[in-house]
């Protein structure tokens, strides 16, 4: 009965408001006006009293849809508007993210790698505006709601658009790009928030918050357990590097790499200065471990004081000391970055226990020369380049090449010599921070470790490998040094630092025209006031015999691409006529005459004519079937062969042929400018301005390089 009474008072209730419905829909009454909403004068608001969802913290940001996917910092970049992108899962810094409730349903995500904050480009109020870094600067466009879906993902709202963090596409790849669009509840713009540590283990700088270029150092690279810590410009030096160790999460103890210590407070008390203490046998103690804490940047509080790393006074001068103190009230001055370095990158002396420094034999440049010990002499023969190269360095000599067991060898007393870069583990050696600043160097390949033979402190010593066995012998200390600037000679040839390889070139050319003395290989190089060289494509200004019909064939430098090119420069200005090179010149002509001058008969390999290079569509065949055709412009090389024509449809559906339809060929210069030869001379002209249909363009070499030659 109860159940049935319930049931008719449903029904009446529902009847009624039809009632109403139909009333309001059909009658202007005054009672139908009572229900008008204005929708316009409507707001809403969040009040001030929302709950805090999600808790303060260090989290990952991972796609929900491929959660191996994260949301990342371009480059682990410290600069305001670095990009945002996925990436794969790394564990990095720059893939941290400290969410922090600012009130009023808002959040604001901060790179634990940066210290920037996940900003809208101009706060945009636009679908596919660009998510970037930037400095916090409390706007709408740093402020994020995060909700919850039914699904347990979450999704990102920017306070200034009310659009949702979006991958762009959907696409699941390194390097998709982040961007803000129409909340639409895709699995484009559903995340993952995974808790996480504020920091890794592993190397890495401590930087001062505000002021990134300086960073905690060691003084003067001391060894000495109690010497102190001050601030620096940051100079890549081992005084700059430390050791990350977690004793358990967000509490670590910081080694240093100069000494093999730990940092520690000096005195339990106020202002106390900050040393490094002990070695790698020095137990874990409240003393020596800082709990990590988040505020707008890292802060270090010992676990026995409760005191703060701080730089003294917030003074940005080389030499300020890093000592402890109370919680500020703003704590710029406890605030640091940790980012991840490499411990050793660039140029290196490397000294023995023993006194003495690895040497390359008499300064050698061929595969097989030697590594022993001498007495230091600061001549590049003692500077050696460390290369990250999978989990150890590839360590190369002025010559650019590697640190090499003979052979392979699996055995003690193996020589160590240089030798060409083969990428082998026989060339790649691992890095072992020692007490007192030293390294230990294993090979990747054997196990054993770099060594003195015999243990000897005597110049001409042996490098060779030998079994772990923690003597002298195998102890190096690295000074950080730099390759010296400028040429250098050896047996009559000339030797650079190429500035965009990092390889050292042999028998370069400056371009000078009180140099006579033809280059065989290389590059073309510009210096500054500092001797240090630049490279550059050929320009008509390398050309000291000017250019046109009159012009001297130039002396020849750079690479094959190089080559041609100057070729081609110096006949700008050349009428238009056929069989007339050098002063004279049809397209065709003018490329074949550039490549058959730059590198003779190696263009031409028959069969038929020479006769045959000067025609278009028999380059393109020779582009065509060595390398391929490149039909993408934005693909061209400094040298390549570009075509032009009127192609047809042939050999069935969807087949194009270009033979014999290829009119028009020039040597692609760059920046969408070619060298060729038209109606009106050799001149410079427009790739995509051309007027005849593009066809495609590529190299006619035998075997494709766009690489410096090196020659021994």
């Amino acid at each position: 009965m109860r159940n049935k009474r319930r049931n008719v008072l449903i029904k009446s209730i529902s009847l009624l408001i039809l009632v109403i419905i139909f009333i309001t829909m059909n009658y202007n009454t005054s009672f139908a006006k009572i229900l008008t909403i204005n929708w316009d004068e409507l707001e809403f608001y969040i009040p001030n009293n929302v709950s805090q969802e999600i808790q303060d913290g260090a989290y990952v940001i991972s796609c929900a849809k491929d959660d191996s996917y994260v949301i990342d910092v371009d480059g682990a970049s410290l600069n305001s508007t670095a990009n945002i992108h996925i990436w794969k899962r790394n564990e990095g810094l720059n893939q941290r993210f400290y969410i922090s409730y600012e009130g009023n349903g808002y959040y604001k995500i901060t790179n634990i790698n940066s210290g920037k904050v996940l900003d809208v480009n101009e706060a945009s109020t636009e679908s596919g505006a660009n998510i970037q870094q930037y400095e916090n600067n409390d706007s709408s466009a740093q402020r994020w709601k995060i909700i919850k879906n039914e699904d347990g993902t979450y999704t990102f709202i920017a306070q200034c658009s009310e659009k949702a963090l979006d991958v762009n596409g959907a696409i699941y790849e390194n390097g998709t790009n982040v961007q803000q669009y129409d909340s639409n509840n895709t699995s484009a713009q559903k995340f993952n928030l995974e808790e996480t540590d504020i920091i890794n283990e592993g190397v890495v700088s401590i930087r001062k918050a505000d002021s990134i270029n300086k960073v905690i150092d060691v003084k003067d690279n001391s060894s000495r357990s109690g010497e102190e810590i001050q601030l620096y410009e940051k100079n890549g030096s081992l005084a700059q590097r430390f050791e990350i160790h977690k004793v358990k999460n967000d509490e670590v103890r910081i080694r240093t790499i100069s000494s093999g210590g730990w940092l520690t407070e000096e005195e339990m008390q106020e202002g106390s200065s900050v040393v490094q203490l002990g070695n790698n046998s020095t137990p874990v103690t409240d003393a020596n471990t800082w709990k990590v804490e988040w505020n707008d940047g890292i802060t270090f509080k010992n676990k026995e004081s409760g005191l703060y790393l701080c730089v003294d006074e917030n003074n940005a001068d080389n030499g300020t000391k890093i000592k402890v103190s109370e919680k500020s009230t703003n704590q710029v001055d406890q605030r640091f970055l940790v980012v991840k370095e490499e411990l050793l990158e660039g140029w290196y002396e490397i000294e023995s226990a023993l006194g003495t420094f690895i040497d390359l034999d008499s300064a050698k440049s061929n595969s097989g020369t030697n590594i022993h010990m001498w007495a230091r002499n600061s001549q590049n023969n003692q500077k050696f380049k460390f290369t990250k190269s999978g989990d150890g360095y590839i360590i190369t000599t002025m010559y650019g090449l590697a640190f090499d067991v003979e052979n392979g060898s699996m055995e003690n007393f193996a020589n160590v010599r240089q030798w060409e870069n083969n990428g082998s583990n026989a060339q790649k050696w691992k890095a072992e921070i020692v007490d007192g600043g030293y390294i230990r160097f294993i090979n990747c390949n054997s196990g054993k470790y770099l060594d003195v033979a015999n243990g000897s402190a005597e110049s001409g010593a042996n490098v060779q490998q030998y079994e772990g066995n923690s003597t002298k012998a195998q102890l190096w200390k690295l000074n950080k040094t730099s390759f010296n600037s400028g040429w250098f000679s050896e047996n009559g040839a000339m030797y650079c630092i190429d500035p965009v390889t990092g390889q050292l070139v042999k028998n370069c050319t400056r371009v000078d025209p009180m140099m006579t003395d033809p280059a065989q290989y290389g590059s073309i190089y510009d210096f500054d006031s500092e001797g240090r060289a630049t490279w550059h494509l050929p320009t008509e200004a390398d050309l000291p015999g000017g250019t046109g019909p009159s012009a001297p064939i130039p002396t020849l430098t750079g690479d094959r691409r190089q080559r041609v090119i100057q070729l081609a420069l110096s006949r700008l200005g050349c009428p238009y006529q056929g069989g007339n090179a050098p002063t004279g010149f049809v397209c065709d002509g003018l490329t074949a005459w550039s490549y058959t001058t730059a590198l003779g008969d190696w263009f031409y390999t028959g069969p038929g004519s020479k006769a045959d290079l000067q025609d278009a569509s028999w380059q393109w065949e020779k582009v065509e079937t060595r390398n391929g055709i490149k039909y993408d412009r934005s693909q061209l090389k400094s040298g390549d062969l570009v075509f032009f024509g009127n192609p047809q449809v042939a050999q069935g559906p969807g087949m194009i042929d270009y033979n014999g339809q290829a009119y028009h060929a020039g040597i692609y210069y760059k920046d969408d400018i070619m060298i060729n030869a038209r109606s009106g001379g050799v001149d410079l002209y427009s790739v995509s301005g051309y007027y005849m249909d593009w066809l495609g363009g590529g190299s006619p070499y035998e075997a494709e390089t766009s690489k410096v030659e090196i020659h021994n």
